[in-house]
């Protein structure tokens, strides 16, 4: 579906971002896969999608940092062209071993920086270097729209609704060129969900009508949907992938 198209994903060296990466390169894209601090975890992505055939590129920048941003647009179209997707993936975490030490304000500070403005930056900053037709996607948090109470969820909901909100006024500044919508995850297996006990795992699927926790697959399916032609009359939306548990 995707041969010949050029993909970026931000964030790409571990959890959804590497089934994303992986996933666009097995429909035939070339991806450039960014990353932040896992450069590890990014270069076995690389490897993983030469080694099944495929064309992929590396690429690290702080999404904090404008002028790291700039370089990483400039050279994923050195590297790529035109540029057909762009997946605003990267995001700061809030509850990992990343911000041991690290007062709340400090990490509400990093992940403003990450999600808002890293996400922000990007999508003004890649936008001219966009094939006609493309599309860009950024990542919002379903629980934004419930009033999630306590932190860090309070954290998520302003970051991840600033960034659902800044979808719709880039969709419609960037039509009809390009399209930019934006997935919601709910609960999503990942490596943070796998640290919690079995007990606080079943409460949560009692409150999914699907009666299961979401998939990296989950989400790569709804990349694949909104960045392919049949999704070419869709802009400016959010779509919520979350088994129902928060409907809107």
């Amino acid at each position: 579906m995707f041969t010949g198209k050029t993909v970026v994903v931000t964030g790409a060296g571990r959890s959804i971002g590497r089934r994303l990466a992986l996933g666009f390169a097995e429909q035939g894209a070339t991806v450039l896969v960014h990353y932040g601090h896992a450069r590890q975890g990014a270069e076995e992505v690389v490897q993983q999608i030469e080694a099944q055939g495929g064309k992929a590129f590396l690429a690290q920048a702080d999404l904090r940092r404008p002028e790291e941003v700039a370089q990483l647009v400039k050279n994923a179209y050195e590297q790529l062209g035109l540029i057909d997707v762009w997946i605003n993936n990267a995001g700061a975490s809030a509850n990992t071993d990343e911000i041991q030490g690290m007062t709340e304000i400090e990490v509400f500070e990093r992940m403003v920086g990450v999600d808002i403005m890293g996400t922000w930056r990007s999508c003004r900053e890649v936008q001219p270097y966009m094939r006609e037709g493309g599309c860009i996607l950024t990542t919002g948090w379903d629980r934004a729209l419930d009033g999630a109470p306590g932190l860090p969820n309070q954290m998520y909901a302003i970051s991840k609704g600033a960034i659902m909100s800044l979808t719709r006024c880039l969709a419609s500044e960037f039509a009809p060129q390009v399209r930019v919508n934006c997935i919601a995850p709910g609960r999503i297996e990942n490596e943070w969900s796998q640290t919690l006990s079995e007990t606080s795992r079943q409460k949560a699927v009692k409150d999914i009508p699907m009666q299961r926790w979401g998939t990296a697959d989950d989400i790569l399916q709804t990349a694949l949907f909104l960045a392919s032609p049949v999704a070419s009359f869709m802009t400016g939306q959010t779509l919520l992938i979350n088994g129902g548990e928060i409907m809107r």
